[in-house]
């Protein structure tokens, strides 16, 4: 950023206008020439608008291109009342192009796209608005969710410049500042589809085109992209700060709406990492600047967010008011949100407005019939195990969350997948306090273990202290008590570092019983008392997770090694989709690897690590019983850890001879392949080639 600051630092037109200059009327040109000592090419945009409005009714006729040029300054500017004036004006196709845009924004999509299409298929018009014209109807058919055709025309928009005739050098930079549009437009329909790392380089790429072109609003677009990127691969801290670098771009070019919309996110980023205050303060002062520019999509989502901070602070009722008028705008726009109706009908059940739950369900059954979507059919048969859970019909509920869980995880939706396990570890505690089978107690624990790494990372205190505590009281009753101890000391410590009093003496209260019991051997009244009781105590303190994350994007791991305790490769297998080289994936680190799998085996416990290697993430599973999991991935990933501990897990259990050399038996090798292929589907295949000495 300071070495495009340091460039920017001469007298000028900003970029963002002078590049369409050399495509003016010569007259126009030549007055232009004469007032460049006015300005400096850091200028906001607002002072370009102020002089062009003066300007541009002085030229006897205006070539299409100063009104182009003008209607673009006039978008960025968030100024759509002047825009909507001069193009009832001028009757002019280049503000007809814009106002066009400007429809866009406000959802009228079908008024968008028959502008966009008469300029596109008009032959007479130049390739520059032809294109302009293209850029156009991809985003009116992203608004309307038909995302196959706004990619197909994205597509097309990136590559017709290529067929162009040998293009006049004055049009290049004008030619490429459209294109950036489309590289921000495939980068938002990519942005759950395509991996992490590949979406940064598309990003980075884009930005570098950006600040070649000296254009600082797309800089602020892509680096805005950035946030969004990185905030939904979890790495908040990096997402602040790339939103941080937007804000300050566009509040140099005077760009309203993109830096109201900056706002909004960097607000949701806040929210990820419990800082509601500031995140609230962020939001609403979002909602106030884009209601003044009448962006009630962004609008829309700023309220969500609101409603996630009250979901954040227990308030449901609150939040409900939100997530109602949010989807109130929405409707409106006709915009597709089926994931917050779930999000509202989890709401109404957390308050007992079953009825009001139950009409959403209803909708929601209905669309998925029409328009399948596999996270909102895993939401639904969420929904549907916790009624069942509500009804006290255990066994049924048990069915509906493994199934959605199921789903989730193939869809890689780790926030979804968190509160189903948790869900099923509290159904696990209610059929215990039934019938007091501790095998249930035993489940319990396991799906502990599998759902408190995500509220680990995701800090996630509240939570994680609650699962620590319940886990203490399950020690407790197996008679474990140092165990016990241990979880509840630790449930303390969360609530000493948070400044929880409430949570803290609640916790204390706990710990003093087992202190008791283990000097005097005193009885645990607590031990008696049923799971439901902790429970509600618990909801009643704020406990209560629904939804506080950020959204997993779905990643198929590029490769995964099975192994015997002794180190010896059972199966490996590669990626399907694209050429990896084993060479790249395991050589250099697999001796490593087998030296940390030997210490981790020697200790005679199961351990989970995550290391990094260069652009990629190795996780290791290993369980002292027999086999081990190393997976390869551009990025760590709550689901997958859970997948390769279950297949680790479940390895386990084949017997193998203890003096293993490497051959292993066709019963085994199958074993093996259906258990990867049950977790993986078909992403990965069988690599006969990997060899690793022994």
């Amino acid at each position: 950023m300071k070495e495009m600051k340091q460039k920017d630092q001469k007298m000028g037109f900003p970029k963002e206008f002078s590049i369409y200059i050399p495509l003016f009327s010569e007259n126009e040109q030549e007055i232009l020439k004469n007032e460049t000592k006015a300005f400096h090419t850091k200028d906001s945009l607002i002072k370009v608008r102020d002089y062009l409005v003066d300007f541009v009714p002085e030229q006897t006729d205006p070539s299409d291109f100063l009104l182009f040029a003008f209607g673009k300054i006039l978008f960025s500017v968030g100024d759509f009342e002047t825009l909507e004036s001069l193009a009832n004006q001028y009757e002019s196709k280049s503000f007809e192009l814009w106002r066009a845009r400007m429809l866009l924004r406000k959802s009228e999509n079908e008024e968008a796209l028959r502008i966009g299409s008469k300029h596109r298929e008009n032959m007479e018009n130049h390739q520059i608005f032809r294109l302009h014209a293209t850029r156009t109807l991809a985003e009116g058919y992203f608004n309307l969710g038909n995302y196959e055709q706004s990619q197909n025309l994205v597509e097309q928009l990136l590559a017709e410049p290529m067929s162009f005739p040998a293009m006049p050098p004055e049009e290049k930079p004008v030619v490429n500042d459209i294109l950036l549009d489309g590289h921000r437009d495939g980068i938002v329909l990519s942005r759950y589809e395509v991996e992490t790392v590949k979406l940064e380089n598309k990003i980075n790429l884009a930005l570098h085109m950006a600040k070649e072109l000296e254009e600082r609003n797309h800089i602020g677009v892509f680096y805005h992209l950035m946030g969004l990127v990185q905030r939904d691969a979890g790495k908040t801290d990096e997402a602040i700060n790339y939103s941080k670098i937007a804000l300050e771009i566009f509040q140099e070019t005077g760009n309203k709406r993109m830096y109201s919309m900056t706002k909004g996110n960097l607000g949701k980023h806040y929210i990820s990492i419990g800082q509601l205050d500031v995140a609230e303060l962020l939001l609403n002062e979002a909602i106030d600047e884009l209601q003044t520019l009448e962006e009630n999509r962004n609008i829309a989502f700023c309220i969500l967010f609101l409603g996630d901070i009250k979901i954040a602070r227990g308030k449901y009722d609150d939040a409900i008011l939100n997530y109602k008028e949010a989807l109130r705008i929405i409707e409106k726009l006709n915009l597709k949100e089926s994931y917050q109706y779930c999000v509202l009908a989890e709401l109404y059940l957390q308050v007992n407005r079953i009825n009001d739950m139950n009409v959403i369900m209803k909708y929601l059954d209905e669309d998925v019939r029409t328009n399948p979507l596999p996270v909102i059919e895993a939401y639904l048969i969420f929904l549907q195990g916790l009624i069942h859970k509500k009804n006290l019909n255990y066994g049924e509920s048990v069915k509906s969350l493994e199934k959605a869980l199921n789903l989730s995880d193939n869809i890689g939706r780790g926030e979804l997948s968190a509160k189903i396990i948790m869900n099923l570890a509290l159904v696990n505690l209610n059929k215990y306090d039934a019938n007091k089978d501790e095998e249930q107690l035993t489940v319990a624990l396991s799906n502990f273990d599998q759902v408190i790494p995500f509220f680990t990372e995701n800090k996630l205190t509240k939570e994680l202290s609650a699962f620590l505590l319940l886990q203490g009281k399950i020690f407790a009753i197996f008679k474990d008590y140092s165990q016990s101890y241990n979880y509840l000391q630790e449930a303390k410590d969360l609530a000493v570092g948070k400044k929880n009093k409430v949570i803290h003496k609640f916790i204390e209260q706990k710990i003093s019983q087992i202190n008791l019991h283990m000097r005097e051997g005193k009885e645990i009244e607590w031990i008696k008392e049923p799971f439901s009781k902790d429970i509600a105590i618990l909801e009643e303190m704020g406990l209560k997770y629904i939804y506080q994350s950020h959204q997993e994007v779905p990643s198929a791991p590029l490769a995964l090694l099975v192994l015997h305790k002794s180190g010896i490769p059972l199966r490996s297998f590669i990626i399907r989709k694209r050429a990896v080289r084993d060479q790249l994936l395991f050589g250099g680190f697999i001796i490593a690897i087998k030296d940390m799998l030997s210490e981790l085996f020697s200790e005679q416990k199961s351990h989970m690590m995550a290391i990094s290697y260069g652009n990629y993430k190795i996780l290791i599973e290993a369980d002292p019983n027999g086999v081990s999991s190393v997976l390869v991935s551009i990025r760590d990933s709550f689901v997958l850890r859970r997948k390769i501990r279950q297949l680790t897990m479940t390895l386990s259990k084949i017997e193998f001879p203890s003096q293993f050399v490497g051959e292993l038996d066709k019963e085994v090798q199958d074993k093996i392949d259906e258990e990867v292929q049950k977790l993986f589907g078909h992403s990965l295949t069988i690599s006969d080639d990997l060899c690793v000495d022994s």
